[in-house]
């Protein structure tokens, strides 16, 4: 009778294998270590100034990459974990930590850059048992580290992981699906001697919900949006709402009193139907689902409401510019805001419509059979050759749509979502001006 053979176990190495500081790391280390003394106005020369004994004292504590992971319980794909581990190892190889003439990849940063800046912060010359040459140094450089970091939050790591965390829950998250939102966290993992530094990615699902309209059901969904002012960058979708006043008067008050009436009035939560959802993917053609998240975000965070041709009650849908690209036509019922669809400038009931069908004498079926409905028309036309149309469109102020960019449908979904993401830093000034913009 043959003796059965046990299973090989792997050996794990020994926590001091892994806290060894190795020549590779070391000299990572160091280049990132100079790279970071100009960055804060020192001579790249400090650094090495400090004994091998000071440095691997510095070094001690590593840190890792980021990495996505889906919360346990959570309904996030695995497919979609990966992804996100692609674009965020994309965004830290291709990114800087401060000015891009210092050279250090945000990856650098993180893995070398965190460790320098934690040991140094919390560096105290009672305790570390250092020589005194040794800690005047360190001393020097603690001091302009400190400005600087203390004078860049924008460049904070948590706040950049949420960041591109956001951006790629815009990406993927739809308001009749599930929603995506994540939190930035750093574990320290005793079996390998590191700080891993983790975006945890958890879900949620819109809540549903019924309005009667001319006696027949119309199913909808809570619409949520993320804030693209929030300074910490939080990755988590706010539920859209929308004080009553704001939806029974014009938008003429200044930023303040609508602020203070977002603040100070309760809000009646804004649902989206699922004709709502698909009007707007069908004329935004040539844009991505991110687009379309960005437009909820701008549109319901200080809404606007206007009166359409017809009478109808309309929210602008507002781009980066702060210019309209459409509308939300909607109804309230039991204390709710339906949106029922999403018309486009050249619907003849807007304002600009309205205008534009007047200057070129047309009605709604022209209008659609020309392809004014639809974002590709105003990117793909070459108006210098329909001066008319050209004249009509800058009377009507929807000659911006011609500036919208289309999704190049060969660019990689990693450089789509990093170009969206730099976009929308450029663009997007603040508050007021999306406030007062007209």
């Amino acid at each position: 009778m043959s003796k059965k053979k046990k299973k090989c176990e792997q050996s794990r190495k020994p926590l001091q294998s892994h806290i060894a500081i190795t020549k590779t790391y070391f000299d990572d280390f160091s280049n990132t270590a100079r790279k970071f003394m100009l960055l804060i106005g020192l001579e790249a020369s400090m650094f090495d100034r400090l004994s091998k004994r000071t440095k691997h004292h510095i070094m001690i504590t590593k840190h890792t990459p980021y990495r996505v992971r889906a919360e346990k319980g959570s309904r996030v794909p695995r497919s979609y974990i990966q992804f996100f581990n692609q674009v965020v190892a994309h965004y830290e190889k291709t990114t800087f930590y401060g000015d891009p003439k210092f050279n250090i990849t945000f990856r650098e940063y993180i893995t070398y850059g965190m460790t320098l800046i934690f040991k140094l912060r919390n560096f105290d010359k009672h305790e570390d048992n250092l020589a005194p040459d040794q800690i005047e140094l360190l001393e020097k450089i603690k001091d302009s580290l400190l400005k600087y970091t203390n004078a860049h939050e924008e460049d904070h790591y948590a706040v950049r992981a949420n960041e591109i965390a956001r951006t790629l829950f815009m990406y993927v998250s739809l308001p009749n699906y599930r929603y995506y939102m994540g939190k930035e966290e750093a574990h320290p993992n005793m079996m390998n001697g590191r700080m891993e530094n983790l975006i945890t990615v958890s879900s949620i699902e819109p809540e549903r919900k019924n309005f009667f309209i001319d006696g027949k059901i119309h199913s909808s969904y809570r619409l949520a949006y993320y804030n693209l002012f929030s300074e910490a960058k939080e990755p988590a979708p706010i539920l859209a709402e929308i004080p009553m006043k704001v939806l029974e008067e014009e938008n003429s008050q200044t930023m303040k009193q609508v602020m203070n009436q977002i603040k100070t009035k309760i809000g009646l939560p804004v649902y989206i139907q699922n004709h709502a959802l698909r009007r707007s993917s069908e004329r935004m053609d040539c844009k991505d689902n991110s687009y379309r998240n960005l437009i909820f975000s701008l549109s319901f965070i200080i809404p606007k409401v206007v009166t359409g041709i017809n009478g109808q009650r309309l929210i602008r849908a507002l781009d980066i510019s702060g210019k309209p690209i459409g509308y939300f036509p909607f109804i309230k019922q039991d204390g709710a805001v339906l949106l029922l669809s999403f018309l486009p400038l050249s619907s003849p009931i807007t304002p600009e419509g309205g205008i534009l069908h007047k200057e070129l004498g047309i009605q709604l079926e022209d209008s659609k059979y020309i392809g004014l409905d639809k974002f590709s028309f105003y990117t793909n036309t070459d108006f210098d050759t329909v001066p008319k149309l050209k004249q009509a469109l800058k009377k009507a102020g929807m000659w911006h749509l011609t500036e919208i960019q289309p999704n190049d449908p060969t660019e990689r979904k990693e450089d789509q979502i990093l170009k969206n993401f730099f976009t929308e830093e450029i663009s997007i000034v603040d508050e007021e001006e999306l406030v007062l913009a007209e």
